[in-house]
């Protein structure tokens, strides 16, 4: 695994590149987690590079390292510095974005403004916030109890979480107050849909509802996987056949 950090106008987007054993892969994947801490997303970044595909995990905005903040704290934000992150580094051949939880918001903007530059991206939404009832505090505190139910303490970086401390209640509540079921149907590019089997941020209804409105994608794939919401980090080879189906590796 290496760092890079690339400048994007005024800004210096920080991301952990993970190349396949074999060296940099023509097919692509660009990972961007949710509420801006990366570390819990490492293991899937890890299991994909493995099966032959390189893969850049971006750290939006900025709580990785002790590194200036690269964007807002905003889901569509993080999404439009995304966005010119991939036209820095413009895919040779297939690239699929993959975003997980807020981050699958921010993938969503990220997609919707790069596809007319790069008609080869595929866009993976993983764990996808949030459903119209959990927009609001109450449901969204119900769904919480039982959201994480497999998953584990040990995919949290005190230190991320410390230097997030102000921008992640702001990626929250930008999350809050996006509807992708409304923006899901501007897509041009094929579509995955997943979660956990016990995510309850994320239920099957929910992922149907997406899929039934991505009406200008090409193509449409749901799936549900082992685990609960964070199963980038408790089950990343499960989550790693979805990524690699999208790009058709």
């Amino acid at each position: 695994m290496s760092h890079t950090f690339t400048d994007v106008g005024s800004k210096r987007v920080h991301a952990y590149v993970i190349d396949p054993p074999t060296g940099p892969s023509a097919a692509s994947v660009v990972l961007v987690p949710g509420l801006g801490l990366p570390k819990y997303a490492l293991p899937t970044a890890h299991a994909i590079a493995a099966r032959g595909v390189s893969v850049a995990l971006l750290d939006l905005p900025g709580f990785g390292l002790g590194e200036p903040n690269s964007t807002r704290p905003n889901v569509h934000a993080i999404g439009l510095m995304a966005s010119a992150w991939i036209t820095h580094h413009p895919p040779a051949e297939r690239t699929t974005i993959v975003g997980h939880s807020t981050g699958s918001q921010a993938a969503l903007t990220a997609a919707l403004s790069a596809q007319e530059r790069h008609p080869n991206l595929s866009l993976v939404l993983a764990g996808p916030t949030f459903t119209p009832p959990q927009r609001r505090w109450p449901r969204l505190a119900r769904a919480a109890v039982t959201a994480y139910r497999d998953d584990t303490v040990r995919q949290i970086r005190p230190s991320e979480v410390a230097r997030g401390w102000w921008g992640v209640p702001a990626i929250l509540l930008s999350g809050l107050a996006d509807a992708p079921d409304e923006r899901v149907g501007h897509l041009r590019m094929p579509l995955s849909l997943t979660s956990g089997v016990h995510d309850s941020f994320a239920p099957p209804a929910w992922l149907d509802t997406l899929a039934a409105g991505a009406t200008g994608s090409p193509r449409v794939r749901v799936s549900t996987q082992p685990g609960s919401h964070n199963n980038l980090y408790t089950h990343p080879h499960h989550v790693a056949d979805v990524v690699l189906d999208s790009l058709g590796a």
